[in-house]
């Protein structure tokens, strides 16, 4: 369980602060909510019921300096997946941008852009679900990433590409 002032990442959301652990009466029962501020959205207040285990699960404690070292060291062992289907493809994104788990958030951006770069030698472009989900996948990891490595988002942006970029040729 966080407590008041922890800094956390919410993956629907990006970087938040739990302003406050509040019980709230509802149904019937008091029950304990994590009032959670995105640090891009001061006025934004998220109402997260801490009991709820498929949503809790959603908020996770920063990684290291070093953790996140390391996953940038790794990205060119990190294997890549494509789902032919577009459904199922949307589906399996949306889904692991919703975990959390880095590794994987990484694996979902270096695929897209392995697949995005094979459209471009087609003159093709994303499906645009595949857009979004890139687009969500790397707002989660710049967010996170640039905040605990304290850089500029843009230049950390440049550098994993950069090593994406060399992984996927």
């Amino acid at each position: 369980m966080f407590k008041e002032g922890d800094v956390v990442i919410y993956t629907v959301y990006g970087i938040c602060r739990v302003k406050e652990i509040k019980s709230i009466f509802f149904n019937g029962n008091n029950n304990d909510f994590y009032i959670l501020v995105p640090l891009n959205e001061v006025k934004t207040e998220l109402t997260i019921p801490t009991n709820n285990p498929i949503i809790s699960a959603r908020i996770k404690s920063l990684l290291s300096k070093e953790d996140i070292e390391n996953i940038i060291n790794s990205i060119s062992s990190i294997d890549t997946f494509w789902i032919d289907n577009d459904n199922e493809r949307k589906k399996e994104f949306s889904e692991l941008v919703k975990l959390g788990n880095r590794e994987k958030t990484i694996s979902l951006i270096k695929s897209i852009k392995k697949h995005q770069y094979s459209l471009r030698d087609k003159n093709r472009k994303l499906h645009s679900s595949d857009e979004q989900a890139l687009q969500d996948a790397e707002k989660l990891i710049l967010d996170e990433f640039s905040y605990v490595l304290n850089e500029n988002r843009y230049d950390l942006a440049l550098k994993l590409d950069e090593e994406i970029l060399k992984s996927i040729e």
